[in-house]
């Protein structure tokens, strides 16, 4: 086991650069922090370069770094500031390689052009909850921020992410059932449930779904809402939607 007291160390240098997007992307591999969303990478088999952890911490989860104490590394307190994006840190974070996930042929999400990464994770975590583990992201927010896997509680690595563009997705989509979520579409409790894999499409937090995006749907529907509410937030929506429709 490595042990790093000073922030002038090469690796953790390195290893804070992920919270930047570019080196993300660079490197292939992402930072997560905290214990529960750690054992859920590992749950889900993604590959785990290093694990960083105080003695607190170190003593607190031992029985589960035992299965990583090759690529173990005990950090001084004055690192955890440094590495935290969490007010209040478990102390224990971890390097994660990124991988490609094959679609399942299950039903699926299309997300398009979600921006905030807290409604982002927040959808992930119901995709997951209501098995729809084929996710289609066009121009999204980056799913592997730390806030965005904070807001999924983990459930990121459960599902098939799959970055694509609106070509892709015309003949994808091509003959399936796919509804689209907008206010003037047809009640979501009314509508027939397809028996066959069918999607569901959420747009942006300000402008919906774009049009280029909503053609790709065979049906519109919409929460039916009182009191002049005319819209909810991305995530409430997909929340309500998705049980609605898997029900």
């Amino acid at each position: 086991m490595m042990e790093i007291t000073s922030k002038s160390n090469e690796t953790i240098k390195n290893i804070i650069k992920l919270k930047q997007k570019k080196f993300r992307d660079l490197t292939n591999s992402f930072l997560i922090e905290g214990f529960k969303v750690i054992e859920e990478a590992h749950k889900c088999d993604y590959k785990i370069l290093n694990i960083l952890v105080t003695e607190r911490s170190f003593v607190k989860y031992k029985k589960f770094l035992a299965d990583y104490d090759d690529v173990l590394i005990k950090i001084s307190n004055n690192l955890v500031n440094l590495l935290k994006c969490s007010v209040t840190s478990q102390e224990i974070f971890a390097v994660v390689e990124n991988k490609k996930r094959k679609p399942e042929n299950t039903n699926f999400v299309i997300l398009d052009n979600i921006q905030d990464p807290g409604n982002l994770g927040a959808i992930f975590r119901v995709c997951a909850a209501t098995n729809f583990k084929d996710v289609y992201l066009i121009n999204c927010a980056d799913c592997f921020s730390d806030k965005a896997i904070r807001a999924s509680m983990g459930n990121v690595f459960k599902l098939n992410l799959i970055t694509s563009n609106v070509n892709e997705l015309i003949n994808f989509t091509k003959n399936k059932v796919v509804f689209s979520a907008n206010m003037n579409g047809e009640n979501l409790f009314e509508v027939k449930k397809p028996k066959t894999p069918f999607g569901v499409i959420f747009g942006n937090e300000g402008n919906g779904v774009s049009k280029q995006i909503e053609r790709l749907a065979s049906n519109i529907i919409a929460i039916p809402m009182q009191n002049g509410v005319e819209s909810l937030n991305v995530s409430v929506s997909a929340g309500i939607i998705l049980y609605a429709l898997c029900s």
